[in-house]
């Protein structure tokens, strides 16, 4: 057992790998038994989060790799039933080879993440029904007393009926179980987004005074277009630089961050704008050609250069890139794999693209092709608020990061992507040098400051890592805390499964949860 991306020490010890529901059940049950703690992970691959480590000390961690089956495929609706272990990429194949007629929903995490796993951290991506949750149509959880949970129709012994409408009848409860520790989802059916007939790629180079008017931009284009864009990235220029470059081995060793000096350097030459907008249309041929004049009329307010890129554009420059790799010193091959790697993510093929990010300030670089940020001591927390979608709100957001990572000494690298029309989700990976103790100490405190401050301003994560849960229940409101810790006492009154995930016990109710050692002193647990 190695530390997680986090830094943080195995805290469990005892691992489990059960192969069907019929194990899981047997473990379980022993551990009633035995009176013992257990927690659980889809497959330990949620990089930056924790992985697959708990975040309280347990006696034991049950990982559900090896519960992958793909349970059912219904083509004609797009319909999918799955086990916690199944991966994107495992999703991806299967569809290609039933096919091809349906999207993976994936994310930038890579091929090897839990598909349901995503789903349970209400996760999203750039595909359509990028809100992953909104595609789980019914679930089936094994509840830490024993009992098992089916949603509304199932229950009723209506199967089918229940894959095609998500609510029931009655209550909604199929929520409770996402980001929480009240059950352990065993199988899910979740629906599919079609494979479009045309997918093109827009690119919009901002200028740090044209935020506000990017940010009402995207507003418009969310709000009148809908689902026939993805979702839409904004990124500063450290961030994109931070696909481009190795990040100099003397700053890695020193912990210094990339100058002014160096990053005007690095822009320059590899021509990157102060933000860069990226975004995708979907649809069948004349509604893309539609969409796209609306964007063009849209952006008209923006300065910098404007690209659009369909798939058979994209394939030339691939193809120029393989006989001329750089011109006039630009990196055509470099774009072209970028490029790629962007085209597949969005026609729902898994990729590692932007997994490359993880190992920015390690000083041993990935040489296997299957990536693994836990396994090849990666050090990375993800800090991902949400943020309005607002001019305002953006500048104000974009003003604290700079602040508190100049404070940090820490380059900030920026991602805002829409969730609708409403919020952003901002992705800030903070990247350490898992080697250095100093390093990751400094990589937690900045976090916990972004975290503290960007509440006081109104800006607060969509999901936690394991290293926030702590801070999380000690702000809760008592009224919430109570429903939430009576909830726990009916699904598991012993508290022994994943105590204080997202949810307090009902003997800290009243009372601060105390915080973990390793929580205290990331860098020297």
């Amino acid at each position: 057992m190695k530390n997680n991306t986090l830094g943080q020490e195995p805290n469990y010890f005892t691992l489990h790998k059960p192969e069907s529901i019929e194990d899981l059940k047997l473990l379980i049950e022993s551990f009633r038994e035995t009176q013992e703690s257990y927690y659980v992970v889809s497959t330990g691959n949620n990089w930056g989060y924790g992985c697959d480590h708990p975040h309280n000390t347990s006696t034991h961690c049950i990982n559900l790799k090896n519960m992958c089956r793909i349970n059912s495929y219904d083509s004609y609706h797009g319909l999918v039933t799955l086990q916690p272990g199944v991966t994107y990429g495992q999703l991806s194949q299967f569809l290609t080879e039933s096919g091809d007629e349906w999207l993976t929903p994936v994310h930038g995490g890579g091929p090897d993440c839990s598909v349901i796993g995503n789903v349970m951290e209400r996760g999203y991506g750039l595909t359509p029904i990028a809100d992953h949750f909104k595609a789980c149509q019914s679930m089936e959880v094994l509840l830490p007393n024993g009992e098992i949970y089916n949603s509304p129709f199932k229950s009723l012994g209506l199967d089918h009926l229940s894959k095609l409408f998500r609510y029931g009848v009655g209550p909604y409860l199929d929520g409770i179980f996402t980001q929480s520790n009240f059950g352990i989802v065993t199988e899910m059916t979740i629906k599919l987004a079609p494979k479009p007939k045309e997918i093109e790629l827009f690119f919009m180079d901002i200028n740090d005074d044209e935020i506000p008017n990017a940010v009402q931009i995207i507003k418009q284009l969310k709000k009148n277009l809908g689902d026939s864009i993805g979702g839409i990235n904004l990124m500063n220029k450290e961030r994109l630089l931070s696909m481009l470059i190795n990040y100099p081995t003397d700053k890695i060793s020193s912990r210094d961050a990339l100058s002014d000096d160096f990053i005007k350097q690095q822009v320059s030459k590899h021509m990157v704008a102060d933000w860069t907008l990226v975004g995708a249309i979907y649809g069948q041929k004349e509604m893309v050609k539609s969409v796209k004049k609306v964007i063009k009329k849209e952006a008209k307010i923006i300065k910098g250069k404007k690209v659009f890129l369909n798939q058979s554009k994209v394939h030339f420059i691939t193809k120029l890139a393989q006989r001329v790799p750089k011109i006039l010193g630009f990196d055509l091959k470099s774009k072209a794999d970028s490029l790629n790697g962007l085209l597949n993510i969005l026609n729902g093929v898994p990729q590692n693209t932007a997994l490359k990010l993880a190992y920015w300030k390690n000083l041993t670089k990935p040489t296997k092709v299957n990536l693994n940020p836990n396994r090849d001591n990666c050090g990375l927390i993800w800090y991902a608020p949400l943020v309005e979608m607002k001019k305002n709100s953006v500048l104000e957001y974009i003003e604290l990061l700079k602040r508190v990572s100049k404070k940090y000494n820490i380059n900030p690298l920026i991602t805002l992507t829409t969730v609708d029309d409403l919020c952003f989700d901002s992705t800030v990976p903070i990247l350490f040098n898992r080697d250095d103790l100093k390093d990751q100490d400094r990589a937690h405190a900045y976090f916990n400051e972004l975290l503290e401050q960007g509440k006081l301003k109104g800006f607060y994560p969509y999901r936690l890592g394991t290293n926030s849960m702590p801070s999380f229940l000690d702000d809760l409101d008592p009224e919430y805390k109570k429903i939430l810790s009576d909830l726990k006492n009916h699904f598991d009154p012993e508290n022994r499964f994943a105590k204080n995930r997202y949810c307090p016990s009902e003997d800290q109710n009243s009372s601060k949860v105390p915080k973990p050692k390793f929580f205290l002193t990331p860098g020297t647990s």
